[in-house]
C-alpha cells in the first residue's frame, strides 16, 4: 500500500504488518505468509477466501488467541493479551465458526453466563436478552441448547456476542443455515451497529455475494490477502458481475505470477499488477463521540462505556480491587454454569457418585476372603481298629477343603493333573502306630517311624493364594488331631505346640484379614482413578466443542477456569468420599481405630491429586480417548509400585526408592497407620503422606495453568 492511501492508525480498528503464523516449527509451512490487513473503525469488514486459507487462524491472531510467529497486530492501537487492551475480554464479541455452546444450558442461562463474563450488570443482561430473542427469533429461552435446531443454535451463538455490544465483533461464518429472511435483517442490524453505533465488524462467509453488502472485503488466498477494498469499487474495476467472478480473477492472476517466479520471468510495468491496491474507505461516524475525539483512547472509552444502551461495568483501573472483583464475577458464573450442566446431567452424576461405591462394594465382598469348597483328593491307606487317621481328617476344616477320597496315589495325581483337584493328601497304612511312636520315643525315633507319622501333601502351585490356604488349613487341622489327641491319652497337649508362641499383637489382630490391609489403598486408588477421569473429560470436552476457546476470548483467564472446575468437581467428589468411607466403615465393618477426619483429609487430598492430573492430561491432549489412554496407562504402574497390591518391601531396591515418590504409596501407608494402628497426625511417620500429596497438587496445577495459557 503506498503511504498516502494508509489511513492513519488512529482510524484503525485492526492493524496487522507483515503477520506470518505457523503451526511448529520455522520449517513447518506458514498459514499467514507476510499479511497486511487494514480494518477502519466502524466498517463491516468480510473477509472471504477458501477453506484452509488462514481466515480462522487470522481471527484467532486478532482475538489474541494466537501470537504471530512474526508481524504484529494491533487493535485499536494495542496489541491483544497485553497492557491495557481490552481483548481477549470485553472489547471484543466473537462468534466462532463452531457452535461453542453448552448443549445442557438454555438460551437464557447462555446469555446470562456470557453477560457475566462480560461484567454486565444484570437489568442491562436481562434487556439485551429480551431484544436478541426477539430480534434473532430465537424461540422459548428456557429450552435447552442441545434440544434447539441447527439454525436456532446458531442464532443462540450469533446472540451470545452480540449480547454486550462490543467496540470490536468477530463473526466466523454467522448466516450458515440461517433463514434467508433472517439473514436480510442480521445484516441490517449489523449495518446499524456499524453505522450508528460505531461497531467495527469483521465477518466470514462463504456466501461470497453476501458480502457485497460490507463497506470493505478481504480477499484471502493461500495466507495473503489479493485485495482489501470496497466490493462494488473490485465489481467496476473487474468490469464483473458477481463478487465472485472478482475473487476468481484474482486467484488466477495470483496464481500466474506464483508460477512465473518460480520459472524466473520479470513482469514489466506496463502490466496490470496482481495485488490490488487497499483503498481507504472513510465511513460517516454517528458513534457517541464526536469528529474530534476520534484518538485511540478516547474513542475506545466511549465505545466502551456508553455504545448503545449497554453500559459495560469495566473502567480504566487496574487496581487489586477491581480486578479481583472481576475475577471474581468470571468464577461465579464458570461456577454457576458447571453447576448447571451438572444438575442437567443427574446419569452422568449418578454414575460419578455410586461407580466408586459400586467398586467399593464390589472389593469388600470379592477380596480378602476365605477360599471355600476347595476339592482336594485324599488317599487314606489306614484301616482297622484305634486308627486315628479318620480323626485327623475331621479335623480340617469342611467349610474350606471338600475332600474327594481315592483308593490309590496314583489315581489321585491323575485327578489333580485333569485340574479336578487341587491336591493330594496321603495318609500311609502304619500312620497312628507310628505316630504314637514318634511321640513317645522323641528324639530317639528311628526313620522309618518318621516316614511312617508324616502326611504327604501334593499340590498344584500355580495358585498361591489357594495352596496356601490349604496348606495352612492342613497344618490348622493337624495342630488339632495332635492336641485332642495328647488330651485323650492323658499328656499335655503343649507337647504338639511349637516352640515358637505368638503372643498378643501390638497392632492388628492373631487372625488378619487381607481385606482390611487393601482397603486404604483401594479406596485411594479408586478416588483417584475417578477423579482422573472426571476431571480429564469434562475439560477436554468443553476444550473440544470450542467452549473453553470461547469463555478464553470473553476474557476468561486460563487459571479462573482450572479453580472453577475444581472447586465444582471437588463438590461431586465430597459426596463420593462420603457414600464410599460409609460403606467401608458401616456396611463392611472395616475398623477405623484412629480419628476419621485424617481419614476424610487424605482421601479428599488423593482426590485433589487425582484432580490436578487430569487437568495435567487434559492441558496436553485434545482428545478424550487419548487422555483416557494416558490416564489408564499411568494408572496402573502407579497401582502396582504403591504397595496396595503388595508390599513395596519385596520390590527391587531402586523400585521401592520411586515408589514413595508417587501419589499414593506414602499416602496408604499413611490411611492403614490411621485405620489400623489408630495413629493421629502427632504420630511418626503420618505427615509423610499428606506432604507428597500437597507436593503432588499445587506443581501439577501450576503446571497445566501454563500449559491451558500458552498451549492454544
Amino acid at each position: 500500500m503506498e503511504d498516502g492511501m494508509r489511513p492513519k492508525n488512529s482510524f484503525l480498528a485492526v492493524d496487522g504488518e507483515s503477520v506470518c503464523f505457523r503451526f511448529g516449527g520455522k520449517k513447518s509451512s506458514p498459514v499467514l505468509s507476510g499479511l497486511d490487513i487494514q480494518v477502519e473503525r466502524g466498517v463491516i469488514y468480510g473477509l472471504l477466501g477458501p477453506s484452509g486459507c488462514g481466515k480462522t487462524t487470522l481471527l484467532r491472531c486478532i482475538v489474541g488467541r494466537h501470537k504471530p510467529s512474526s508481524g504484529t497486530v494491533k487493535v485499536f492501537g494495542k496489541i491483544p493479551g497485553h497492557g491495557k487492551c481490552l481483548i481477549p475480554g470485553p472489547g471484543v464479541g466473537f462468534m466462532p465458526q463452531e457452535l461453542a455452546l453448552y448443549p445442557e444450558i438454555t438460551t437464557e442461562e447462555t446469555l446470562t453466563y456470557f453477560g457475566r463474563l462480560y461484567q454486565l450488570e444484570q437489568h442491562v443482561i436481562e434487556e439485551r436478552i429480551s431484544f436478541l430473542i426477539n430480534f434473532l427469533d430465537i424461540p422459548d429461552k428456557t429450552k435447552q441448547i442441545k434440544h434447539l435446531s441447527g439454525g436456532q443454535q446458531r442464532r443462540v451463538s450469533f446472540a451470545a456476542a452480540l449480547i454486550h455490544k462490543p467496540p470490536l465483533l468477530i463473526l466466523d461464518e454467522p448466516t450458515v443455515g440461517v433463514d434467508p429472511l433472517l439473514r436480510k435483517s442480521i445484516w441490517k442490524h449489523l449495518q446499524k451497529l456499524a453505522m450508528a453505533d460505531g461497531i467495527t465488524i469483521i465477518i466470514t462467509t462463504h456466501y461470497v455475494e453476501e458480502a457485497r453488502q460490507a463497506n470493505v472485503v478481504g480477499l484471502m488466498r493461500d495466507g495473503r490477502l489479493l485485495a482489501e477494498t470496497n466490493p462494488e469499487v473490485l465489481i467496476n474495476q473487474y468490469n464483473v458481475v458477481t463478487l465472485e467472478d472478482v475473487f476468481l480473477k484474482l486467484c488466477v492472476k495470483d496464481s500466474e505470477a506464483i508460477e512465473a517466479t518460480s520459472l524466473g520471468e520479470v513482469t514489466t510495468h506496463e502490466e496490470e499488477p496482481v495485488w490490488v491496491k487497499r483503498r481507504t474507505y472513510h465511513v460517516k461516524y454517528n458513534a457517541v463521540t464526536s469528529v474530534n475525539d476520534k484518538s485511540s483512547e478516547h474513542y475506545e472509552t466511549a465505545l466502551l462505556n456508553n455504545a448503545a444502551e449497554v453500559r459495560i461495568n469495566i473502567s480504566r483501573d487496574d487496581g487489586c480491587i477491581k480486578c479481583i472483583k472481576n475475577a471474581g464475577n468470571r468464577m461465579k458464573a464458570l461456577t454457576s454454569k458447571n453447576f448447571v450442566r451438572l444438575k442437567r446431567n443427574i446419569p452422568f452424576v449418578f454414575f460419578q457418585i455410586f461407580i466408586p461405591a459400586f467398586q467399593v462394594i464390589v472389593f469388600c465382598l470379592c477380596v480378602g476372603g476365605e477360599p471355600y469348597n476347595i476339592p482336594m483328593a485324599v488317599v487314606n491307606l489306614e484301616s482297622g481298629f484305634g486308627s486315628k487317621s479318620s480323626a485327623f481328617l475331621e479335623s480340617i476344616n469342611p467349610d474350606t477343603i471338600s475332600q474327594n477320597k481315592f483308593s490309590n496315589l496314583s489315581l489321585a495325581v491323575d485327578s489333580v493333573e485333569r485340574g479336578e483337584n487341587w491336591g493330594v493328601l496321603y495318609i500311609g497304612p502304619e500312620f497312628t502306630l507310628s505316630l504314637m511312636n514318634r511321640y513317645l520315643e522323641g528324639i530317639m525315633a528311628d526313620n522309618d517311624t518318621i516316614v511312617n507319622s508324616t502326611i504327604k501333601v501334593y499340590l498344584d502351585m500355580t495358585n498361591q493364594q489357594i495352596t496356601a490356604t490349604l496348606y495352612t488349613r492342613i497344618l490348622e487341622g493337624f495342630l488339632k488331631f495332635s492336641r485332642d489327641t495328647l488330651v485323650q491319652y492323658g499328656w499335655s497337649p503343649a507337647i504338639a505346640t511349637p516352640p515358637v508362641m505368638l503372643e498378643s499383637p501390638i497392632y492388628g489382630t492373631l487372625d488378619p484379614n487381607f481385606t482390611e490391609f487393601m482397603a486404604p489403598g483401594m479406596i485411594l486408588g479408586i478416588t483417584y482413578m475417578m477423579a482422573v477421569g472426571l476431571t480429564a473429560m469434562s475439560v477436554i470436552i468443553e476444550k473440544k466443542e470450542g467452549l473453553l476457546d470461547r469463555s478464553c476470548i470473553a476474557g476468561v483467564h486460563s487459571w479462573e477456569v482450572i479453580f472453577s472446575m475444581l472447586f465444582t468437581l471437588f463438590l461431586v467428589m465430597l459426596v463420593q468420599v462420603v457414600l464410599v468411607l460409609f460403606l467401608t466403615f458401616q456396611a463392611f465393618s472395616i475398623p477405623c481405630r484412629g480419628p476419621l477426619i485424617w481419614v476424610v483429609i487424605a482421601v479428599l487430598l488423593v482426590g485433589l491429586e487425582g484432580m490436578s492430573y487430569g487437568l495435567f492430561i487434559s492441558s496436553i491432549v485434545n482428545d478424550e480417548n487419548i487422555a483416557m489412554m494416558i490416564a489408564m496407562g499411568s494408572f496402573y504402574p502407579n497401582l502396582l509400585l504403591s504397595g496396595i497390591i503388595w508390599p513395596v518391601e519385596a520390590m527391587p531396591y531402586y523400585l521401592t526408592k520411586l515408589s514413595y515418590c508417587l501419589p499414593l504409596t506414602l499416602m496408604a501407608n499413611t490411611m492403614r497407620s490411621i485405620l489400623s494402628r489408630g495413629w493421629t497426625i502427632t504420630d511418626n511417620g503420618i505427615w509423610d503422606g499428606y506432604l507428597v500429596a500437597l507436593a503432588w497438587i499445587f506443581p501439577v496445577i501450576l503446571i497445566s495453568s501454563i500449559f491451558f495459557r500458552f498451549k492454544k
